[in-house]
């Protein structure tokens, strides 16, 4: 065992190290009760374990991998079919060892400093912490991939996207980042405002070109009785979380929506370091204060608001393109609340404006979040089985288990026809969610994989429906044909420098609150917070990536 570098407290070490030691044995079931659940992966594993002689199988010598991952105690705990299909095909035992989404970061380090890494370590500390993660390289706390992947077709194709590239450090790559999408245009439908298009028509508005026209509409839902009940009882528009709330000021200042740096007054600097937040903290004072905004947003939990959309008591929703599926998605909540009414009757997605340059501009930002690290300590042989293990989640043989389940159990395939065989509840088929407690786990370890939940596939038509699908697919269509992705510094946000590194602990969506919420000039009050920032180590932060980005020329 490498020697446990002491990165956390003592005295976070002293509370959590005797059950975090524990929880990181712990078995992930009987590795006997593996009962043939489908075909072996060996599209992307060079052979089968089944299959492959003897003395060319990969898998042939039985290996114990411990994995974290947030609730995989839970997660794992029936040792379903999916995970018997997984440790059959790769000749693994598959050790969970359960993390949560509050302490991750925390238990992470009490197992670095104790030497207690699992294996494969999921963490998100590329982007959110560089400066843990420079820390973790220069320590030799994880493995680097190999430089030459092309035993790992998919995990290479990671390995080399373009915003990937900030994550390697002197040449190598010490982690697989966790793909949001493919690429970065598809984050176009992460964000989207719906609105009541029954109250524009009642109301006589049209779609607003302009903030001021956008504010208009807003006052008017909640002032112009648009549920016609004679109260006054509505508001302009709620929001899921303040962050798919930002995008209402793409328009106004675009780095704002995607909280990135970018270059002013020959600097390069974080967003809310920047001028242009005057007009954004000016504009979000004037909703709140008119009653536009929703005059509890501070104080909800996150889609505690969104209730008021779907009741009726909201105009608009901030939110984004795919929550619109789903039994508990915006369609089905909706209609719910609204018996007998088609929810694309009376709601649609409002585009937004063009900013000043006359550009629409369309979200965007890095195509991963979080990562999986391997821990130092792998052996070659262990690193090579987790690298093919990764490769196959990642290849489109993995991607037709998530969309239908095991082939011969719950669908069957005749060239590329697909039919389903599992049960129906009622109208529609079992929830392989339902049937396979792991899937959630399994199908998002090496990616996270929103995509699949936007294609225009058999699968999603089947448990969408017909109406979603062309609903989802519309929007995408609309935006990359009319919005141009906000210009984004990608390889600024996982780059490290001992100024910036700091400025993680700097919480600016609190002080934006409290701006919005206040009584001062909100202008003034934005200067004061960003001069408080000074004392964090703004201006060195700014001078430290100003000078990194020149040298490449930026």
């Amino acid at each position: 065992m490498r020697k446990a570098k002491l990165l956390g407290s003592l005295s976070l070490i002293t509370v959590l190290t005797a059950s975090i030691i524990s929880g990181c044995s712990s078995s992930g079931g009987n590795s006997n009760n593996t009962a043939n659940a489908g075909n072996t992966p060996a599209a992307s594993a060079d052979a089968g374990a089944s299959s492959a002689p003897a003395e060319d199988n990969p898998f042939k010598d039985h290996m114990d991998i411990s994995l974290s991952w947030w609730g995989i105690g839970v997660g794992f705990q029936q040792h379903d079919h999916l995970v018997q299909k997984l440790e059959k095909d790769f000749n693994v035992t598959l050790k969970p060892v359960d993390i949560g989404w509050d302490s991750y970061k925390e238990k992470n380090q009490v197992w670095a400093a104790a030497g207690q890494l699992p294996d494969i370590i999921t963490n998100s500390i590329v982007n959110d912490n560089p400066g843990t993660y420079n820390e973790w390289v220069s320590q030799e706390l994880i493995h680097p991939l190999p430089d030459d992947l092309s035993a790992y077709p998919n995990v290479e194709k990671v390995a080399k996207a373009p915003d990937v590239q900030g994550v390697y450090r002197d040449g190598k790559l010490y982690a697989i980042p966790r793909m949001t999408y493919p690429n970065t245009d598809m984050w176009a439908v992460d964000r989207a405002i719906y609105v009541r298009k029954d109250w524009m028509n009642k109301l006589g508005i049209k779609d607003p070109q302009s903030f001021d026209e956008f504010h208009a509409m807003l006052k008017a839902f909640a002032e112009q009785d648009p549920d016609g009940n004679g109260k006054k009882d509505t508001t302009g528009i709620v929001m899921n979380t303040l962050g798919y709330f930002k995008s209402v000021f793409m328009p106004t200042f675009p780095q704002y929506d995607n909280s990135s740096w970018l270059q002013e007054d020959g600097k390069w600097i974080p967003y809310f370091a920047s001028k242009q937040m005057d007009q954004v903290v000016t504009e979000a004072r004037k909703l709140y204060a008119d009653g536009a905004l929703d005059q509890d947003f501070a104080v909800e939990k996150a889609g505690e608001a969104n209730q008021k959309f779907y009741q009726g008591k909201a105009g608009a929703l901030a939110y984004n393109v795919g929550s619109v599926s789903g039994p508990t998605g915006i369609k089905a909540e909706w209609e719910k609340n609204n018996p007998g009414e088609k929810f694309f009757d009376h709601v649609k997605i409002l585009h937004l404006w063009p900013a000043a340059d006359g550009t629409v501009y369309r979200h965007t930002t890095q195509s991963f979040w979080s990562e999986s690290m391997i821990n130092a300590d792998v052996d070659d042989k262990k690193l090579d089985r987790i690298l093919r293990i990764y490769d196959w989640l990642l290849s489109p043989e993995a991607k037709e288990m998530y969309d239908y389940g095991i082939e011969g159990k719950d669908y069957t395939k005749n060239g590329d026809q697909i039919t389903i065989t599992r049960p129906k509840d009622g109208d529609n088929y079992i929830d392989l969610h339902k049937e396979y407690p792991s899937l959630d786990i399994i199908q998002a370890l090496a990616a996270w994989r929103d995509a699949s939940a936007l294609e225009d596939s058999p699968a999603n038509r089947v448990a969408k429906g017909d109406d979603v699908v062309d609903f989802i697919q519309g929007e995408l269509k609309w935006q990359m044909d009319n919005a141009k992705a906000i210009p984004t510094a990608f390889d600024i946000f996982s780059m490290s420098t001992p100024a910036k590194d700091k400025l993680s602990a700097i919480n600016f969506d609190d002080d934006f609150t409290r701006i919005v919420l206040g009584k001062d000039d909100p202008v003034k009050m934005l200067h004061d917070v960003q001069k408080s920032y000074d004392g964090k180590g703004l201006q060195d932060a700014i001078k430290e990536v100003t000078e990194q980005m020149a040298k490449q020329g930026k």
